[in-house]
């Protein structure tokens, strides 16, 4: 399955890493020869899979999905290549048969469906799939009928109130040397008790720290499905208990009410989960600080243990030291995404924007 076809030296535009969700790849290759047009064309979207190395570590396994060979008007050939890592294939992947499954633990019922979609050797990502259970009981039904994806389903039933993170992380297994695939969960990932000081002046190159309230609300409920039966009365879907957030309402914040649909969910409970989850994670505006670092031997940040913590000193012109020589600006937040940068062009530094998920 993970057979090595040719070994290119990209021009890489985006090569992301996230908790949960598929990260995206773009790159480009340029056809300086007929030798290297053939090592091109071993690329063949829909099946082929790019390792992304550092040194001798896999950073990144990315599923192409869109290839482009093109020629400018100064005869200049490249191969323009996108793609998504190897969470993206359960998107891909319709659950095709009726599952049920009542009573059993989440992680139970995530690794029945990634089993259910390797079912078929053509099917067959190699996952190894951790052990363990979350001690969190479920009861979920995926009909055939609602045409969903494995993906939509996994990510459904993690991001719920006491819900789990996951990813797949890609590494060479160091008994065999060979490339190995393994789908990780935690309640939270990250290494405990690890803790990364990320300082300006230092690492940091660039930062940003956007606080959007365009989809802002302090009152949630979710809409599933309609569990109507009789055809002679007007249909009506399943909707949640209304919650609210009481401590934001209490600190000014006006009443800002948001409805987010379920339309496979057909109890209540579930539903009821789903709101408070909401609740408690998306009330308010959203901030999601974002960071540029340079790393080098001294310090490197692996994309395959997302969710680490990193202490996040700020000093400058807006974050500027207290009266005291304090720094104004400094948190504890968990990195739950990375943009790999690697050098390119004028800049040979090699650079990772981190995503921070904001403590609340």
């Amino acid at each position: 399955m993970d057979t090595t076809l040719t070994e290119m030296d990209l021009k890489v535009d985006t090569c992301q890493r996230r908790i949960i969700v598929p990260g995206a790849f773009r790159a480009t290759y340029p056809i300086t020869s007929a030798a290297e047009g053939e090592k091109a064309r071993k690329v063949v979207p829909g099946r082929t899979v790019i390792h992304v190395m550092r040194d001798y570590d896999i950073w990144g396994t990315y599923l192409i999905w869109y290839a482009e060979p093109s020629m400018d008007d100064k005869g200049t050939i490249t191969l323009q290549l996108q793609g998504s890592s190897l969470e993206s294939y359960a998107y891909r992947r319709k659950i095709r048969a009726d599952l049920t499954y009542t009573g059993q633990d989440q992680i139970t019922i995530a690794r029945a469906l990634l089993t259910h979609m390797a079912s078929r050797p053509e099917g067959d990502l190699g996952l190894t799939l951790m052990a363990g259970t979350s001690g969190v009981l479920r009861d979920r039904t995926y009909k055939a009928s609602e045409s969903s994806t494995y993906g939509e389903r996994l990510e459904q039933l993690a991001n719920v109130l006491g819900g789990f993170e996951y990813m797949i992380r890609t590494y060479i297994d160091p008994n065999t040397g060979q490339r190995a695939r393994e789908w990780v969960w935690a309640t939270t990932l990250g290494t405990p008790g690890v803790t990364r000081d990320i300082t300006q002046p230092g690492k940091i190159k660039a930062w940003s720290y956007p606080e959007d309230a365009t989809q802002a609300a302090t009152a949630w409920q979710a809409r599933g499905d309609t569990i109507q039966d009789d055809l002679g009365t007007q249909s009506e879907p399943l909707m949640s208990t209304v919650y609210e957030d009481a401590t934001k309402l209490a600190d000014g914040w006006p009443l800002l009410d948001r409805t987010e649909d379920y339309s496979s969910v057909r109890l209540q409970s579930t539903l009821n989960a789903h709101a408070e989850q909401l609740r408690d994670t998306r009330s308010g505006s959203v901030s999601i600080p974002r960071i540029t670092v340079h790393f080098d031997d001294t310090f490197s940040i692996n994309p395959n243990y997302l969710g680490d913590t990193a202490n996040f000193t700020l000093v400058n012109d807006w974050f500027p030291l207290a009266a005291d020589g304090a720094p104004t600006f400094s948190k504890a937040w968990r990195i739950v995404g990375m943009d790999i940068k690697p050098p390119g062009g004028d800049d040979q530094e090699e650079r990772a924007e981190l995503i921070f998920e904001e403590a609340a």
